[in-house]
């Protein structure tokens, strides 16, 4: 962690958990909700990422040693839940699923999974926690990287109350559209994590993983 900027290690925050991946999936799940519940699953979905992001990077480096699993292991599984969520938003749901079925779902469970985890905080963001939790080591720097957190975590709550003014601007069918290029971005992400953690596990040479 010594070796990158601060602007860096937000900037890897802010891919790994920031709003960019949900706030699209959580237009479509939140439509027909009014304005008054959007915002309390948008509360629910940024806390419960957060209590999940702050546990982890707290207690990271003793999970991993308790159970004795690679970083490499994780990067890998990591890419394969993102691919799982990636061709589900290409894809779709066996037999297809309309909005109003998706509105029939209990509002703060779709607030836990899949706005929280794995959208918000995503396999991307488990591997930076996981990684910062094993190698920072004094209390300043630990400190700060708590702070990039609560800011990462305030910007999604901000862009997520503001979903009801975006969603305006986009059609049903906008948004089913831009939620599969989405997916294939996602999966390109997920295919690329995979590639990494097999690198990084020592299963594939590193130029492979490139």
């Amino acid at each position: 962690m010594n070796i990158i900027s601060p602007i860096e290690v937000f900037l890897a925050l802010f891919i790994g958990m920031g709003p960019v991946k949900v706030l699209l999936m959580f237009i479509s799940m939140t439509e027909g909700m009014d304005s008054g519940l959007r915002r309390q699953v948008a509360k629910r979905t940024t806390l419960a990422a957060g209590a999940v992001g702050i546990g982890l990077f707290v207690l990271g480096a003793f999970l991993q040693s308790l159970l004795h699993f690679s970083i490499g292991a994780l990067i890998i599984f990591g890419g394969l839940i993102l691919l799982s969520l990636a061709m589900t938003m290409v894809i779709g749901k066996q037999g297809g699923e309309s909005a109003g079925e998706q509105g029939s779902k209990d509002p703060m469970s779709i607030a836990i999974s899949p706005l929280a985890i794995p959208l918000t905080l995503n396999p991307v963001g488990v591997v930076i926690l996981m990684i910062a939790s094993v190698e920072i080591q004094d209390l300043g720097t630990a400190a700060l990287f708590i702070g990039m957190i609560l800011v990462v975590l305030l910007i999604d709550l901000v862009v997520l109350n503001s979903a009801d003014r975006i969603a305006k601007h986009l059609s049903h069918a906008t948004v089913e559209l831009l939620e599969r290029v989405l997916g294939i971005l996602l999966g390109a992400l997920a295919v690329e994590l995979i590639i990494v953690g097999l690198a990084t596990a020592g299963i594939i040479s590193q130029a492979a993983g490139h």
